[in-house]
């Protein structure tokens, strides 16, 4: 009995099932050699923490200049290349309390999809900063000969993380600047930014290749929003074209810091658009439009600051002549407006002290330019003069020229002069009991000469009264009751007004200030030696006055 025969081809029908199961063993071996490579690479991570944690500190460190920095902890995953540092806290070696930056989270690790062009690059992700500077602070980075971008950042940063940047990314970033003890701090909350493209793989040909963006809220009900572009990679320091937009950030809060330039802001808020670029090649700005309203402004001229304003002024004026006309500076400020706002002047070093001011002023600046060949600029002023004088102002000034040029108008119309007794008493030594003050000029500069007048007419004019005699001397009396008897003589009979006319003419004393100084010049000779010259010539004339007739009475 012949026993059954295999059925032909079942050896070569087991082979692949057998090589099927080889190979299924083979993987499932190799994925367990890479879970347990994976898993023992993760448990050794940890193990590693704290020699990561050390040796970072110790190289960010020895990048920096002027800051050293501690580090909380440190993690560094082999499988996935991130590196993920904690509680980094930066302190400036001048004043380390407070900290100037505290980041609860920074992390690094690797762009994996450059790896496919052929680019090793990584991503940084900055989550949570608080920023903190203070006056001391801010005072010890002005003066520090090390330019900043020769501190070492950029060198600490890349020093960490073996690969080159090319994506940053900051979540919910806060910054807070105090300028005195005490002081209201000024406030950014709420930082988000994003960059890509930081070393130029796309586009590099483009002169801003990165993109970036950015939004924050700025003193607690404000916000600012910037796009544009950049290029990190320029030298010595990185270049940006951006444009940005406010909306409704409070000034009040930037007083602690005007304070320093005299200036003192109460209410107001400032919204604005436009763009700007900054490179070591050019700096443009072009503001479309800006607008302040419901400011006061208070600028307060102090005996112990006079030398320091003068300084200031001088800087400022020649700052201003450097950039003019200058190619690579361009500034275009399209349209500038402060609306219901009140303008001041008050002069603390006078005795006795006065303030001069515009309330309910409404200001328009177009068209203002550090280059002559975007032509004139033009203002446009009105409010109402120590808050009863309806005042108007309008004009054009060359904000770019060699030297000072503009021609301006001006028209006050009946002012209370009881408001102005403080200066009259301060400048003149008299007072009025009541009257109006209407005042029209025209004041102008140019190639270094002032030209213009100055027309005050005094109306219902009374210096002497009853109520105010009690207190005051013998001297003082009569002084007040003369210049009443002269502006009798000066009066109009149909209009009963005083009126005298100074005209204007002569050089400036320097002929190459700012158009800005030069007009606070021919102000101040117009107005405070016009005005009060004004009741001296009548002083004047009504003692001759006075001195003939009683000539002819004896």
């Amino acid at each position: 009995m012949e026993s059954p025969q295999a059925p032909a081809g079942s050896h070569t029908a087991g082979a692949p099932r057998r090589g099927r199961k080889l190979a299924k063993w083979i993987a499932l071996a190799a994925a367990a050699v890479i879970c347990l490579a994976a898993l023992s690479a993760f448990i050794l991570s940890f193990f590693l923490d704290g020699m990561v944690r050390q040796r970072v500190e110790a190289t960010m460190n020895s990048k920096l200049k002027g800051y050293h920095i501690a580090l909380g902890k440190a993690h560094f995953q082999l499988v996935a290349l991130r590196l993920t540092l904690k509680d980094l806290v930066i302190r400036q070696n001048a004043h380390p309390d407070p900290p100037v930056a505290d980041i609860p989270v920074m992390s690094f690790h690797l762009y994996w999809r450059q790896l496919f062009s052929g680019h090793v690059v990584g991503t940084v992700r900055i989550g949570g900063p608080r920023l903190h500077i203070n006056e001391p602070q801010l005072t010890a980075e002005v003066h520090n000969k090390t330019p900043i971008r020769q501190e070492g950042w950029q060198d600490a940063v890349q020093s960490v993380y073996p690969f080159k940047i090319d994506r940053l990314t900051v979540d919910d970033g806060d910054l807070v600047y105090i300028a005195k003890p005490g002081a209201k701090p000024l406030h950014v909350a709420g930082l988000y930014l994003a960059s890509d493209n930081i070393r130029n793989i796309h586009s590099a040909n483009n002169v801003y290749p990165s993109p970036f963006w950015a939004q924050m809220v700025v003193f607690e009900r404000g916000s600012l929003k910037v796009w544009g572009h950049a290029n990190y990679l320029m030298e010595p320091f990185p270049g940006v074209r951006a444009n940005y937009q406010v909306s409704g950030v409070p000034l009040r809060d930037v007083t602690p810091a005007s304070q320093q330039i005299n200036m003192i802001i109460s209410g107001g808020t400032l919204s604005s658009d436009g763009t700007v670029e900054y490179s070591p090649k050019v700096t443009a700005v072009q503001v479309r439009k800006a607008t302040v309203d419901r400011v006061d402004l208070t600028y307060v001229s102090l005996p112990q600051t006079k030398t320091a304003e003068k300084k200031r002024i001088t800087k400022v004026g020649k700052t201003v002549q450097k950039i003019n006309n200058k190619p690579s500076v361009y500034v275009d400020l399209k349209r500038i407006d402060l609306t219901n706002s009140r303008l001041n002047f008050k002069d603390e070093g006078a005795r006795p002290p006065y303030t001069l001011y515009i309330s309910g002023m409404n200001l328009a600046v177009t068209n203002f330019s550090n280059h002559r060949s975007n032509g004139l600029s033009r203002i446009d002023l009105t409010g109402k003069f120590m808050g009863s004088g309806p005042t108007h102002l309008w004009g054009n000034f060359l904000a770019s020229g060699t030297g000072p040029q503009f021609l301006v108008n001006i028209a006050i119309v009946r002012t209370d002069l009881p408001s102005l007794n403080p200066l009259l008493r301060a400048q003149g030594k008299v007072e009025v009991a009541h009257g109006y003050l209407t005042l029209y000029s025209q004041l102008g500069v140019k190639n270094g000469q002032m030209s213009g007048y100055v027309k005050p007419l005094f109306s219902d004019l009374q210096v002497y009264g009853h109520e105010q005699e009690k207190n005051k001397g013998l001297l003082h009396k009569a002084k007040e009751a003369v210049i009443g008897a002269a502006a009798e003589l000066f009066k109009n009979r149909r209009t009963q007004t005083v009126a005298t006319v100074a005209n204007i003419s002569g050089s400036l004393k320097n002929p190459n200030v700012s158009t800005w100084q030069a007009f606070v010049e021919v102000v101040r000779n117009a107005f405070i030696k016009a005005i009060l010259p004004g009741f001296d010539r009548q002083l004047g004339s009504a003692t001759v006055a006075a001195t003939a007739k009683g000539e002819q009475g004896g």
